[in-house]
């Protein structure tokens, strides 16, 4: 992403799961690597609500492009779609940060300088980017991040804490 203020913010809605991220590249990787849209969501089971964000967080992550009205893996969606479960993770978690995914980019960048936020200091950077503080989505946000590995929930579940 450039240094443009202009430029679009990558961003993950609210309701899109790594699970739905994953699988669109798996089906995709199992389709020959590109499809149309109609035809992957049909295969996949995916609602027609769910379909479109699962595109959209994929591509701003780098695993997809929708070009000539077909979704195509790229080669880090490739490599997403190939990985064990561990380097799976790795992969999607450098994408993130490289690709400046939000809000997890912002929730990451906060953490790397303060080790440690509150639950309500997450629920206003999601409010900035997704404009709710909506339960769900604070779930969905922790669930990507320690998904990925960016941080983990203290054991009071008060507080989000940088992995190192």
């Amino acid at each position: 992403m450039s240094n443009n203020p202009e430029a679009p913010v990558k961003l993950i809605q609210y309701d899109v799961l790594p699970d739905h991220v994953v699988g669109l590249v798996e089906a995709l990787k199992n389709l020959g690597g590109a499809a149309d849209p109609l035809y992957i969501g049909d295969v996949t089971g995916e609602s027609i609500e769910a379909f479109p964000k699962a595109i959209d967080a994929a591509e701003a992550l780098g695993l997809v492009k929708y070009e000539g009205g077909y979704v195509r893996l790229t080669e880090l969606g490739v490599r997403v779609a190939e990985a064990d479960a561990k380097r799976l993770r790795k992969i999607l978690k450098e994408s993130v940060i490289s690709n400046k995914v939000e809000p997890l980019y912002t929730v990451y960048k906060v953490l790397k300088e303060k080790k440690v936020i509150s639950i309500e200091e997450l629920k206003s950077i999601a409010k900035k980017f997704w404009g709710t503080e909506k339960e769900e989505a604070i779930k969905n946000l922790i669930l990507w991040g320690v998904y990925l590995g960016l941080f983990k929930l203290s054991p009071d579940n008060t507080q989000i804490i940088l992995i190192r």
